[in-house]
């Protein structure tokens, strides 16, 4: 229960933040392209979960949410969006589910992608009269040769992004958990007496020794003085000898 809740949560985040990024995207000069990437980063969080069905629907409602706020105005840049960046999170999380060989996906993707430009240039060009005839001729030619060149970085960049994505969901996910997440060392840790050795039998070593060995009470000298040894007798009777002698 608690993951699915998650899960859904995930969801709703994922729906927001790729629809205020598409929002600003539509709405500033030139930011649009940013809107797509960061809209398409926005919508990896539930797929971080395997969560697909809730992936799908945080697209649709993005895609819906933009269409009062500039989308429906401006349908030309809000199209690459709804045609190609918000599923693309998706394909890429069913690709490595069913482990399909990467560069017939990729070869497929990029057919997509480059289709999906085309169809917007067609969209603009409709909606606005372009000024020099030479990009009229070219502009496919273009498209298509420059498409797939900058498809092939995006979509690794767009994978190395989900590695991130799942990374940090994994750390929240556990984070949440509590005890079923990163545990709580409420006693001594097992590796640090398998560095160190067995402490607790050399306590009882060190304990024990000094126990069995400490002499009686009332058997020794008193306390502050001490029995000269053998060794410095014989030296002092020696140099004894030696001062008689001299003299």
């Amino acid at each position: 229960m608690k993951k699915r809740s998650f899960q859904i949560a995930l969801s709703a985040v994922s729906a927001a933040l790729a629809t205020v990024f598409m929002i600003i995207g539509l709405n500033v000069p030139f930011a649009f392209i940013t809107g797509y990437i960061f809209g398409a980063i926005a919508l990896m969080l539930p797929l971080a979960e395997g969560f697909w069905a809730g992936g799908f629907l945080a697209y649709l409602a993005a895609s819906l949410l933009c269409l009062p706020f500039g989308g429906i105005a401006v349908f030309y840049k809000l199209f690459p969006f709804i045609a190609f960046f918000g599923l693309h999170p998706l394909v890429n999380s069913f690709q490595r589910k069913w482990k399909i060989n990467r560069w017939i996906a990729w070869a497929v993707k990029a057919v997509w992608f480059v289709g999906m430009l085309c169809a917007a240039w067609a969209l603009f060009s409709e909606m606005f009269s372009v000024r020099y005839e030479w990009l009229e001729i070219w502009a496919y030619p273009i498209i298509v040769v420059g498409g797939a060149a900058v498809f092939l970085l995006y979509d690794w960049l767009m994978i190395k992004a989900q590695d991130l994505v799942d990374l940090y969901v994994s750390k929240i996910d556990r984070g949440g958990r509590g005890k079923s997440g990163i545990a709580k060392r409420t006693g001594p840790r097992e590796d640090v007496a398998d560095v160190f050795g067995d402490l607790s039998g050399q306590n009882e070593n060190e304990c024990e020794g000094p126990a069995e060995n400490a002499p009686e009470a009332g058997s020794g000298p008193e306390d502050g003085q001490r029995e000269p040894s053998g060794e410095n007798t014989e030296k002092g009777e020696s140099e004894g000898k030696d001062n008689n002698n001299g003299q």
